[in-house]
């Protein structure tokens, strides 16, 4: 289901060389199309010879490379990729999950699992690791903008867990009943505040100190996915949402 995306030396046998950590999560959204975060394929391999992989784990247990041949930067930090499966049947070694527009309210609970700090390394040995975490809806913004990025404002949803490097581009999924996406995560947002302000004078110079204490909320942030799905690739040639009814990825719509 959620996959990751990394700079690797492809070798023979569909075999592949880590050569950085991970970037990010990717997930399938229907034959050689993988979504992810914007942010997370902006990460460029550090040399000519490394190529952007999709890790697809084999039944053996062993990770083999999908390589990415296309990558399409999407508005609000989204990210697509089109990957070539080395191994042709590997394409059916992950599940696809059908998508879901019903908004989520807050305390619903969700989960998300991806490639947080999934580099797993004991002495010589290194291993890929795939994290989980719960938490609930803790609001839904309709206007959310990261700090530096251009293009409009969109529709998140912001978590009570956060977001650790390596999880962006993972799938948002309810926790009860038929398991749906409902978004991508992307990152965190944060806000500030003064809790404590004070100013002191040195009587020998009289020099005036000035001491401030900030209170921080933190929270995990998630593309919602009717923000997601009105989408328009190029590389799909079409919106996200029409390109998941293609593949009958998408749930039909709650009854009023």
């Amino acid at each position: 289901m959620a996959l990751p995306v990394m700079p690797a030396k492809v070798l023979d046998e569909g075999r592949f060389q880590i050569t950085a950590s991970i970037n990010g999560t990717c997930f399938s959204i229907g034959g050689p199309y993988m979504l992810t975060a914007g942010h997370v394929i902006a990460i460029k391999p550090k040399s000519e010879s490394d190529a952007l992989v999709v890790g697809i784990q084999g039944p053996d247990g062993f990770f083999k490379a999908a390589k990415v041949i296309d990558a399409e930067l999407l508005p609000c930090d989204l990210g697509l990729l089109r990957v070539e499966f080395v191994f042709p049947e590997s394409e059916n070694w992950f599940h696809r999950l059908k998508w879901s527009e019903h908004p989520l309210q807050p305390l619903e609970t969700v989960r998300s699992a991806g490639y947080a700090y999934g580099m797993h390394i004991v002495e010589e040995h290194q291993s890929v690791v795939v994290r989980a975490f719960q938490g609930h809806i803790v609001s839904g913004l309709n206007n959310f903008k990261p700090l530096g990025m251009e293009g409009r404002p969109f529709s998140v949803y912001e978590l009570s867990f956060m977001a650790p490097r390596g999880l962006s581009g993972a799938p948002l999924l309810n926790a009860s009943g038929t398991v749906v996406v409902h978004g991508v995560v992307i990152g965190n947002s944060e806000s500030r505040m003064v809790v404590f302000r004070s100013q002191e004078q040195e009587a020998e110079n009289g020099k005036t100190s000035s001491f401030e204490q900030y209170e921080a909320l933190t929270l995990g942030v998630a593309v919602q996915a009717e923000e997601v799905l009105q989408q328009s690739s190029l590389l799909l040639g079409t919106t996200i949402r029409e390109h998941l009814e293609r593949y009958e990825l998408l749930s039909a719509r709650p009854q009023a």
